[in-house]
């Protein structure tokens, strides 16, 4: 009995493979999928490239502004080493005290100067990655996709999934 239960399991488990297997993918009958590379799309289009120009700028500019400060504060750091044993005590602490306030106002600034930076990238890119959104999802409509998805999601895609070309073109056209 055990035994004629043990071959009727496996004829059932043997049956339901061979259905699954029979059967077609669930992706197939799912229709269009298409992939946006969105660093790309971001970076590419037209208000992303005059974005990332402008963010170019803007960090030339800290980077001269920190270069001026870190050369003041290496300039006081060799006056200091080089007069150090010269001086009195008094001018000495004088010394060192401005020296290390100017290397705190310096590190200061270099923080200061990154969360600018990131600061000035997101408001930069947020609104082109907002409207590329829009781009995609009108896209998808007129398209017929079932799914578009970020590049970086999947783990493999044929070619011709992807759009980022067409979604660049059409940002483009839609915001110059």
């Amino acid at each position: 009995m055990m035994k004629q239960s043990r071959v009727w399991f496996f004829s059932f488990l043997t049956v339901l493979v061979l259905a699954a297997w029979m059967t077609p993918p669930v992706a197939s009958a799912a229709g269009k999928i298409g992939v946006v590379n969105m660093d790309q799309a971001i970076n590419e289009c037209k208000q992303g490239k005059r974005a990332q120009a402008e963010l170019r700028r803007k960090a030339a500019k800290l980077e001269a502004e920190l270069k001026k400060l870190g050369g003041e504060v290496a300039k006081l750091r060799k006056d200091l080493e080089n007069t150090a044993m010269l001086l009195k005590p008094e001018a000495k602490l004088s010394k060192e005290r401005e020296f290390e306030r100017k290397a705190r106002r310096f590190q200061q600034r270099k923080t200061d100067a990154s969360q600018e930076m990131r600061e000035a990238q997101r408001d930069a890119f947020s609104p082109i990655l907002q409207r590329m959104g829009n781009v995609i999802k009108q896209i998808g409509a007129k398209g017929g996709y079932s799914l578009i998805t970020e590049s970086r999601a999947a783990l493999f895609f044929p070619k011709s999934a992807d759009i980022t070309r067409a979604v660049i073109s059409a940002y483009d056209k839609k915001y110059p």
